[in-house]
């Protein structure tokens, strides 16, 4: 992320070691995510038996995918911490209940019944 704020200017992020750097640039805060989505992926591998060596691979490859996803929403405005309480918060918030009779299924013969008194 780019920003021209002096003070959000420092650039946080880790290239590898002297004279040996990665050919691509990671913040902090992607390892740390990345890390624990990655753990995550190999309880559920594990949970649901699916454990070997192509999975493990195949599961590195979801998390780099999934922590590329997070941190385009994660910046310095809007932090890990906020955006996993706004998430828990739009799940757990409580939603109305819709006036009708409730349960509604979708069958052939409804929507057939249905079209024959919109033509009428």
């Amino acid at each position: 992320m780019t920003t021209d704020d002096e003070v959000y200017a420092v650039d946080d992020v880790f290239l590898g070691p002297p004279r040996g750097s990665l050919p691509f640039r990671v913040r902090y805060r992607a390892y740390a995510i990345g890390s624990a989505l990655y753990i995550v992926i190999l309880a559920l591998e594990i949970w649901t038996g699916l454990i070997g060596f192509w999975n493990a691979v195949y599961g590195l490859l979801v998390t780099v995918g999934l922590t590329t996803a997070v941190m385009e929403h994660i910046d310095h405005e809007h932090t890990i911490k906020a955006a996993t309480l706004t998430f828990l918060h739009e799940v757990a918030a409580p939603r109305g209940r819709k006036k009708g009779r409730g349960h509604t299924t979708l069958t052939l013969a409804s929507v057939r019944h249905r079209a024959r008194h919109d033509n009428s």
